[in-house]
């Protein structure tokens, strides 16, 4: 049977597949335990400029990390769910949540793979995981509300070429226009593909070349 080859191939990556996700987590979870990482720990400045007349919501954080954003949209009144890979960075959001006596919902796990349901979030913020926000663009759309927002940042393709990505590696870029295409279905507020200060591994003249999106659904 011609089909049996081509299974057994799908069969033999579905284990490899995990053992990927498994040890981008690991690796992640060494960059948060790193003293010496330089791992963003402010709020994100697309962030607070979006948010900072908006009225507080549903929000989930993809790539949650330390809780930089997270926390401070709980502490603003969202009521926040963050997930991210690592666990030691899961952890490092809910104690510094319980410290501050903000009620965060976060979770250790892969976005990919959970069902987020429809109309469900006001606001959706993807900053510096790359391509998740391309590959479940169709996902997260259908998850947010009417009238509902979503924040994206992070490298250009280029700044992989020139050793610029997060730390943790294997973490492609965005081509050009690519969110543009991914996000049509939305109205986009605002468009950036330049070179400026990156909150994550910035070139000898502290700037990358970066991608943000801002936009809303109908």
């Amino acid at each position: 049977m011609p089909f049996l080859p081509a299974l057994f191939a799908l069969l033999a990556c579905l284990p490899l597949a995990a053992q990927t996700q498994k040890s981008n987590g690991a690796r992640w979870d060494q960059i948060y335990l790193d003293p010496r990482a330089k791992v963003p720990v402010n709020p994100s400045t697309l962030v607070l400029e979006t948010t900072a007349n908006l009225t507080p919501g549903a929000a989930l954080d993809v790539g949650m990390g330390n809780g930089r954003n997270a926390i401070y949209l709980a502490r603003k009144g969202w009521k926040v769910t963050g997930i991210d890979l690592s666990e030691a960075a899961v952890k490092q959001a809910q104690q510094e949540a319980a410290k501050l006596k903000v009620e965060l919902d976060a979770k250790a796990g892969d976005v990919e793979k959970l069902v987020l349901g429809r109309d469900r979030y006001d606001l959706i913020v993807c900053t510096y995981v790359q391509m998740v926000a391309v590959r479940s663009a169709k996902k997260f759309v259908d998850t947010l509300k009417p009238g509902g927002l979503i924040i994206i940042e992070g490298h250009h393709a280029e700044a992989q070429a020139l050793g610029l990505t997060p730390p943790a590696g294997g973490l492609a870029g965005y081509y050009d226009n690519q969110l543009l295409h991914a996000y049509d279905r939305l109205r986009i507020l605002r468009y950036e593909d330049r070179q400026t200060q990156a909150e994550w591994s910035n070139g000898p003249e502290g700037k990358a070349p970066i991608v943000r999106l801002v936009a809303r659904k109908p």
